[in-house]
């Protein structure tokens, strides 16, 4: 089974992702902070992270940016309510992330995006 984190610090967000996964054959991993999540992705062999890019203390960017530093090639999504062009390009360019997308993200269009990078199709309920 596919194991996808959600970092996000509004529990709104991370219960929307719940919902989403809820009968679906991905196990969902849900990160209020950074600590949380750098715990989930040193105990459990994820296969995708998705990272709000604000978070309180810091940003989605700068934990994708450790992960990698360790050596983690997990494949990661940064999502945002923020259109930030040179961030965006930054991110990118430099292979953080794979994809960038900005707030309010479609259903569908974000369980196709999350289907492609685990490689194989996601059936679950919105």
């Amino acid at each position: 089974m596919n194991k996808v984190l959600f970092l996000d610090d509004e529990e709104s967000i991370l219960n929307t992702y719940r919902r989403m996964l809820f009968n679906s054959r991905v196990e969902g991993y849900f990160a209020s902070n950074i600590e949380m999540a750098q715990k989930i992705v040193e105990e459990n062999d994820i296969n995708l992270i998705v990272s709000d890019y604000r978070l309180k203390a810091e940003t989605g960017l700068e934990f994708l940016i450790y992960l990698r530093s360790k050596k983690f090639e997990i494949p990661m999504i940064i999502i945002s309510g923020y259109a930030e062009e040179d961030l965006i390009k930054c991110a990118l360019n430099e292979n953080v992330v794979q994809e960038y997308l900005i707030k309010p993200v479609n259903s569908d269009s974000f369980r196709a995006i999350i289907s492609k990078y685990l490689k194989r199709e996601i059936d679950y309920a919105i």
